[in-house]
């Protein structure tokens, strides 16, 4: 698979940018080249055999992720005025927590700034395509985006590890989040934080298990939250949608991917694909981001104007990138602009 090709964006520098990042040796995330790794493979007779594999291939990409955020971040210090503060510079304490869900727990990451008031808590819900982007890296990729929302809203944001597919497939990652949610809101208090400002912010795969723990707080099974964030969201696991347009070896991979995380639960199942509930009356204030050049974008465009036609408070920020990909001042306005929409619903 190629890398993507260069972002169309109104700006020159940006395309310029990345087709530095690109000249410069971007590490690339995948055996074959590009940017998305290869699927798990299928599930042979022997399970362990097949487990290793499935391991293998998540260590593969997610030691391959870390090299290419490190390299990235070396583009963003360079980018006058575009790089992040650096982890250390910001005041923003870590501390660990586990939530129980059936059969063991599930790791936290609590982020708290150094204030004195009640905060308001965010729920954050790693990307990965279902099937990686946990664990260590996970905690890793998302650290400086968690410590700006701790540091600059201020807020206390909470990291959910949940198991990952094909391992255990749907629903367990779903559960997996609810359950976190639940326990995240019934112990805000003790990081001085407030339960009733509860935010569900969601990643890729993260904007799905998102999408479907807001809809259970629709349902009164989780605490209401009073914002969601989804950015570059995957909210349709229906290829036969025709809305996720990607060359062939992309959508196959897609449909691998989305086989082994259902493992035979139907597709167009609500709880699978948030975008196929059809009431959406009463659901939270939501901002929805997207990529010009990512496929996924179709998708959560279209929940957006249900969301809307619900009669929900929706918001959209759409920006020059692709699904992973994006210059820095991109990435520093995405950020900057999420920031302020937050601030704005947590008034």
């Amino acid at each position: 698979m190629p890398l993507p090709r260069p972002l169309s964006d109104s700006e020159p520098d940006h395309a310029a940018l990345i087709a530095e990042i690109i000249a410069r040796g971007l590490p690339r995330l995948a055996p074959g080249g590009g940017p998305l790794p290869e699927p798990p493979p299928a599930d042979p007779s022997s399970r362990p055999a097949w487990e290793a594999e499935v391991a293998l291939r998540r260590a593969r990409h997610d030691a391959a992720a870390l090299a290419a955020g490190a390299f990235y971040d070396t583009i963003l210090a360079e980018a006058s005025g575009a790089a992040f503060p650096a982890a250390g510079e910001q005041p923003v304490q870590t501390t660990w927590a586990g939530a129980p869900v059936p059969g063991g727990a599930v790791g936290l990451r609590v982020h708290r700034p150094a204030a004195e008031e009640k905060l308001p808590v965010i729920a954050f819900v790693h990307g990965g395509a279902y099937w990686m982007g946990g664990g260590a890296a996970g905690w890793h990729l998302n650290d400086t985006l968690c410590r700006e929302l701790a540091a600059r809203l201020p807020a206390v944001v909470v990291g959910i590890d949940h198991r990952l597919a094909p391992e255990h497939p749907y629903p367990i990652p779903a559960d997996d989040v609810a359950a976190a949610i639940s326990w995240i809101a019934d112990h805000a208090d003790e990081w001085g934080a407030d339960a009733d400002r509860l935010v569900l912010f969601g990643i890729s795969s993260g904007g799905n298990l998102v999408s479907a723990a807001a809809h259970r707080a629709l349902d009164g099974e989780l605490p209401r939250p009073v914002a969601v964030v989804l950015q570059s969201p995957s909210v349709d696991l229906s290829i036969e949608s025709g809305r996720f347009r990607a060359d062939e070896a992309s959508v196959a991979d897609a449909r691998r991917i989305i086989a082994l995380y259902t493992a035979g639960a139907d597709p167009e199942d609500p709880r699978v694909s948030p975008a196929r509930r059809e009431d959406l009356r009463g659901s939270s204030p939501t901002l929805v981001i997207t990529g010009d050049d990512d496929p996924l974008s179709a998708d959560a465009l279209a929940y957006a104007d249900r969301l809307e036609l619900a009669g929900v408070a929706v918001t959209r920020h759409r920006y020059p990138m692709t699904h992973t990909v994006a210059t820095p001042e991109v990435f520093r306005r995405m950020h900057d602009e999420t920031l302020a929409w937050l601030g704005g619903v947590l008034e």
